[in-house]
């Protein structure tokens, strides 16, 4: 290749030579690189900064960004990181700050109460058309998905659902 006394060297890059980003504000501001560098550092010495820092990153990150880079992070933690996450962002008291987390997570129970309307009917064996299915599963109104299924407990035939 060339010259004889030519040597190469590539160059190689492997996560463990990324810095362990710990600072939530760097981890803002370097939102990509937190998110890159957290695998290598999460079963670390300096694990829960790191975990804590690049889920700031996350809910800052714009549009779909942070599912994302979130889904991509999960499969690259270890099972004790990811509990580890959990312990430092406790969901069930967490009061999500985001417009990106509040319309997922409403997004979620909107699907979830859909899903329900369409258990109970199930099981009490009333048939559902599906125009009706699509009405239902197509809607994000938790408050009137919540009032189809008081009614899905009580009615005889699915066209009193959406009166």
């Amino acid at each position: 290749m060339g010259h004889p006394e030519f040597v190469l060297k590539p160059l190689t890059v492997h996560p463990g030579m990324l810095p362990a980003i710990t600072d939530p504000e760097q981890a803002r501001r370097l939102s990509e690189l937190a998110v890159l560098s957290a695998p290598a550092h999460a079963d670390g010495p300096d694990a829960k900064s790191v975990l804590t820092s690049v889920s700031v990153a996350l809910d800052d990150l714009p549009g779909d960004s942070g599912r994302q880079y979130h889904d991509y992070l999960m499969t690259r933690f270890s099972a004790a990181a990811r509990t580890l996450l959990a312990k430092i962002m406790p969901i069930a008291n967490y009061e999500w700050q985001s417009d990106f987390a509040k319309a997922h997570i409403a997004e979620g129970r909107a699907e979830g109460e859909a899903k329900a309307v369409l258990l109970v009917l199930d099981s009490r064996g009333i048939a559902v058309p599906n125009d009706i299915r699509e009405r239902v599963t197509g809607c994000t109104d938790t408050d009137q998905l919540e009032r189809w299924l008081q009614r899905a407990a009580v009615i005889d035939k699915v066209e009193d659902l959406l009166d």
